[in-house]
């Protein structure tokens, strides 16, 4: 676990010991005037720009080297929000920034999956298939080292496969997978036979892309059971980048592994800086203090564009699909009750909450977890904002202003509970403060209540929660839908305790259809039963987000796509 640690400037403070980041005054807004003070010069974009309408992001072509060649090296500085502790070890990390660096560090697994979901070579060959999918033997590939400069070995994927299965805190849908396995041999040093217990046809994605760990350096002291790592080495991994300092402090930098399997990457290091709210994190890119950011909002990139006028804005797809939700703990006695979760969600102006929160035409209105593009979504069942429906379902429970405070109450109980959100997001607090003004219209109490990003995963993970705001990882299949849904994997990635034998049923069912279009009707039936239960406030699904960056970055992938991997990122001397 590392935690952001160093002598504080004036503008910081320790608590805890724990590096934390406070808010900074300076804000885009704030720049802006500065700028308009010093009479400097802004450009000002088009109408079609900076009009009425959203932000239009630029197109990134390809360089012709001739024009402006690449450099050989060079580093970027990515910016992020984040405080308190990051953990990298690839069994415990839980946040987005951690999984993006541990990505860099431990690379590929046994095999890598385009975004068909199509497996190829990554650290062994495509594996042969024996004895009808009972046996699976996987041939390493040679001189594949750790940072450290030791070979890999099978010895090693052993290792990595036995810790993955030991800790069934990581991830249901890998404790599915592994329960199946019944013993994992080595042939010889480069060898690696795995018998299924059942056979299958194809070997999961998910368990051959798994990242592999070094066993000579892990091996003494880890315990994967334990539920909790703290990284008192410098991370080893077999990734195109390592550990250029330890321990951390406000920035995590990462040089270049020059004998990196797929070639050494062009930059010669990635530095991760974080900053305390969205605010601070803009500010530090018109200083130039950071090469790249996401960015949410619609006015946020407009406000870029005038105080940065260098500065390239691209569309790009998020790596995973996503729905941002209000998680309701069904341990709770109030959130636990039907009534009250639809008259929730009817009390809320979700699609304000969207307008508010997201760039125009980035994201659609979540009736359930199934996007509105997947071929077999299905059921009209929608809860628009119609709080007079919500108080009449409350009413109908018993529910009523007894004390003449505002607020309902049944039997001496106020209907009241604490909403978690992520600090510092602009976003999320925008989303919250709309919730309680909905919810204390109708008479119900909400109290916000800010955490860490790290905090909020640590307390969904063990339900010491009410209701939290969170942005769920989701693909629509039977995977994540165990993961999130089934009731076996309440306590894992089921944060919610939701339980339902139907549901539970239904993903059952879908594990075992060979035939994908057989399934249709199952998603359809499952689709209304979550949209039915509201085990939690459904907002909405990001389609779209934007990036804005130093123009001579290049390589970040063509607009309306994926982000590549920093690995895959150049610089040039100048913009194109």
């Amino acid at each position: 676990m590392l935690k952001l640690t160093r002598s504080p400037p004036p503008d910081q403070v320790l608590l805890g010991g724990v590096f934390m980041l406070k808010a900074r005054h300076l804000t885009v807004r704030n720049l802006l005037a500065c700028t308009s003070i010093l009479g400097l010069s802004l450009l000002f974009l088009p109408d079609a720009v900076l009009g009425q309408s959203q932000v239009r992001p630029e197109p990134q072509e390809r360089l012709n080297p001739q024009d402006s060649p690449a450099l050989e090296g060079g580093v970027v500085t990515i910016g992020k929000v984040a405080v308190g502790d990051l953990t990298f070890h690839p069994l415990f990390n839980s946040l987005g920034v951690e999984r993006e660096i541990a990505s860099l560090i431990y690379g590929d697994g046994l095999l890598r999956v385009d975004e068909s979901g199509t497996p190829s070579d990554g650290l062994a060959y495509l594996p042969f298939k024996l004895s009808n999918g009972r046996d699976w033997v996987f041939r390493l590939k040679q001189d594949i080292e750790f940072h450290d400069g030791e070979p890999m070995t099978a010895a090693d994927v052993i290792f990595t496969y036995t810790r993955y299965k030991a800790a069934r805190v990581y991830d249901p849908v890998f404790h599915r997978y592994f329960q199946n396995i019944d013993q994992i041999t080595a042939l010889d040093q480069q060898t690696v036979r795995i018998i299924m217990k059942s056979p299958i046809e194809t070997f999961p994605n998910r368990l051959a892309t798994l990242p592999i760990l070094p066993r000579h350096q892990m091996g003494p002291g880890l315990f994967a059971d334990a539920g909790a790592h703290l990284e008192t080495t410098r991370p080893i991994g077999l990734g195109p980048y390592r550990v250029a300092s330890w321990p951390v402090h406000d920035t995590v930098t990462l040089e270049a592994n020059e004998t990196w399997h797929q070639g050494r990457a062009s930059l010669d290091r990635v530095v991760y800086r974080f900053y305390p709210t969205s605010e601070s994190l803009q500010a530090a890119f018109i200083m130039r203090e950071v090469d790249l950011i996401e960015v949410e909002r619609d006015g946020t990139l407009k406000d870029l564009k005038r105080a940065r006028s260098d500065a390239k804005i691209q569309a790009i797809v998020p790596g995973s699909r996503a729905f941002s939700a209000v998680f309701y703990n069904h341990r709770h006695p109030l959130l636990a009750d039907l009534a009250i979760r639809r008259a929730l969600t009817f009390a809320t102006d979700r699609q304000r909450i969207l307008e508010e929160v997201l760039v125009r035409g980035a994201g659609v209105l979540a009736q359930g977890p199934l996007h509105p593009d997947f071929e077999f979504k299905g059921g009209d069942m929608e809860f628009d904002y119609r709080p007079r429906e919500a108080l009449e379902l409350l009413r109908l429970q018993g529910w009523e202003d007894g004390d003449g405070d505002g607020f309902l109450d049944r039997e001496g109980r106020p209907l009241r509970f604490e909403l978690l959100f992520p600090r510092g997001q602009t976003s999320a607090e925008k989303t919250v403060r709309v919730v309680k003004l909905n919810l204390n219209h109708i008479g119900i109490q909400v109290v916000p209540v800010p955490v860490t990003q790290k905090e909020l995963v640590q307390r969904l993970g063990i339900g010491s929660y009410d209701a939290a705001l969170f942005v769920q990882d989701f693909e629509p299949t039977a995977d994540d839908l165990y993961a999130v849904f089934h009731s076996e994997s309440i306590g894992l990635g089921n944060m919610l305790g939701y339980r339902n034998r139907q549901v539970d049923r239904n993903i059952n069912f879908l594990f075992g259809l060979p035939d994908q279009y057989r399934a249709g009707p199952v998603y359809q039936q499952l689709e209304m039963l979550l949209v039915r239960d509201q085990p939690c406030m459904f907002l909405y699904f990001v389609d779209t987000r934007y990036i804005a960056y130093d123009p001579t970055l290049n390589n970040l992938g063509r607009p309306g796509e994926a982000l590549r991997s920093p690995a895959a990122w150049f610089r040039t001397e100048h913009a194109p």
